[in-house]
């Protein structure tokens, strides 16, 4: 008898033990099993906007860069007579180069205290390469854009001074240091335009109907048509920018007309869409602050292209030419500020 109570013992204290490793084991698959699956939090892609925001601001410093450089060369061609027929009778009144000229100095200081002294271009963050990229070779820019409005500078005084009148020797070697000015900081500036374009973000298209509240929605359509506009706005310009007097303007034209249309659809999709208090800002800025620059950019455009053609010297062209890239500025400038207000305060 007290073999059979031994033996029930030891079948006892082994089923405990088992079922004691059993539970063990399964405590630690379930253990395991938790580790490998953590929670998943919806965050932003905080690369992804930064590299968008700065993509857009060196859109804007591009553009403001061609501008300047850009004024003081037309100008200086359509101001300065042919070196070979400037006499010391000639009436040269090279107002708009003296103009243009201090602009383009304006520029240089301004950018080289942004990006060089701790200004908004030192603080803006991207993926490295395109950050290194484009800083570097806005930093090789600046100079030669410097050099140009030195050059520019002195040219123009020489000029509206009348100093041409006593001393004609100066007039083919400041021709040709202008244009040798010009070539070099053209050369940079195509440089840095062609890496800018590399560094495009893809652009992101949201789909409103998948938003988990009615003002991501909101301002998911927003986006959306801001990136529509864009698109069709860059379209134009690569068309427009290299545009001469007397250019075939066709392709430019149509492209206009096309973005004008895009305006359009993208504005009745806004003005359809409801806000809450909360973004509701979003519409207002759009209705107030870009279309009110997108209407300026179309009144000048629709001018620019029923006069260009019959413009009577490269003189007119060119002010017409450079009212058209003065306003598409504004535009993209425009674009920046709402975009960039919009990203700073949706949290999805």
């Amino acid at each position: 008898m007290s073999g059979l109570k031994f033996t029930a013992i030891i079948i006892l204290s082994l089923t405990i033990l088992g079922g004691c490793s059993i539970l063990t084991k399964v405590k630690e698959k379930l253990t395991s099993s938790k580790e490998k699956v953590p929670e998943k939090e919806k965050t932003k892609d905080v690369s992804s906007d930064n590299d968008l925001n700065f993509y857009n601001k060196y859109i804007e410093v591009m553009n403001k860069v061609q501008e300047s450089g850009e004024n003081v060369y037309r100008y200086y061609i359509t101001d300065i007579p042919a070196p070979e027929s400037i006499t010391k009778n000639s009436f040269i009144l090279p107002v708009s180069l003296q103009i243009y000229s201090g602009t383009l100095g304006s520029t240089v200081k301004n950018y080289k205290r942004s990006l060089l002294d701790g200004g908004e271009l030192s603080k803006l963050k991207a993926s490295p390469e395109m950050q290194t990229t484009l800083e570097t070779d806005l930093k090789e820019l600046l100079p030669l854009m410097e050099e140009f409005s030195v050059v520019s500078e002195k040219v123009s005084k020489y000029y509206s001074n009348k100093d041409y009148k006593d001393d004609l020797s100066k007039v083919k070697p400041y021709d040709e240091e202008m244009k040798n000015a010009y070539d070099k900081y053209k050369t940079a500036f195509n440089k840095f335009s062609a890496d800018l374009k590399k560094f495009k973000p893809e652009r992101k298209i949201y789909d409103p109907s998948k938003a988990s509240d009615p003002d991501e929605a909101s301002s998911q359509i927003m986006l959306n048509a801001y990136g529509d506009i864009l698109d069709a706005a860059e379209n134009f310009y690569e068309s427009f920018e290299n545009l001469k007097y007397n250019s075939d303007m066709t392709d430019a034209k149509t492209k206009f007309y096309e973005f004008e249309m895009k305006f359009g659809e993208s504005k009745n999709i806004i003005l359809k869409t409801e806000f809450s208090e909360k973004v509701k800002f979003m519409k207002y800025n759009f209705e107030d602050y870009f279309t009110s620059s997108v209407e300026k950019f179309l009144d000048t455009g629709k001018n620019f292209f029923e006069k260009a053609r019959d413009s009577k010297n490269e003189k007119t062209f060119n002010k017409n030419y450079n009212d058209m890239v003065n306003a598409y500025n504004l535009m993209i400038t425009s674009y920046n500020t709402n975009v960039g207000n919009i990203n700073m305060t949706r949290t999805w």
